[in-house]
């Protein structure tokens, strides 16, 4: 084959697979993890990404949603570094603490964030950690 013939093989699939990925829906902000699980009345739904220095996931890292009255809620990542849970509907989201641990790493941020329009209803964080 020629340089040419090359070229064009490569636009073709380049153009398929921008199309495929195209046809694919895009979610920003929130999430459905474990959304079916969720009861009427809960409280704000805390959730977010674990994910290490260079931003891949952190899977069974341990996140700790921890209010200034009451017993912590302990919850794992998935195999997508991701947490979903709730503390409990009287518990102001401002009174709660958030972290994450994993064996091996220690925690070097936490970035908390409330999507827009989310009126407290959707607490979202993303953990970040450091291999040791």
């Amino acid at each position: 084959m020629n340089s040419e013939t090359n070229m064009l093989i490569r636009t073709i699939v380049l153009a398929a697979c921008v199309a495929m990925v195209s046809g694919l829906p895009a979610f920003a902000g929130g999430d459905d993890y474990d959304a079916s699980n969720d009861t009427e009345g809960a409280g704000p739904a805390y959730f977010g990404f674990v994910r290490d220095h260079r931003g891949s996931p952190v899977s069974d890292a341990q996140v700790v949603l921890r209010p200034k009255m009451g017993d912590p809620v302990t919850i794992k990542t998935n195999v997508l570094g991701l947490y979903r849970s709730h503390v409990n509907k009287d518990v102001s989201p401002d009174d709660v603490q958030i972290s994450c641990e994993k064996s091996g790493y220690k925690q070097t941020k936490v970035y908390r964030r409330t999507p827009p329009g989310a009126k407290d209803m959707f607490i979202e964080t993303e953990c970040t950690l450091q291999r040791l």
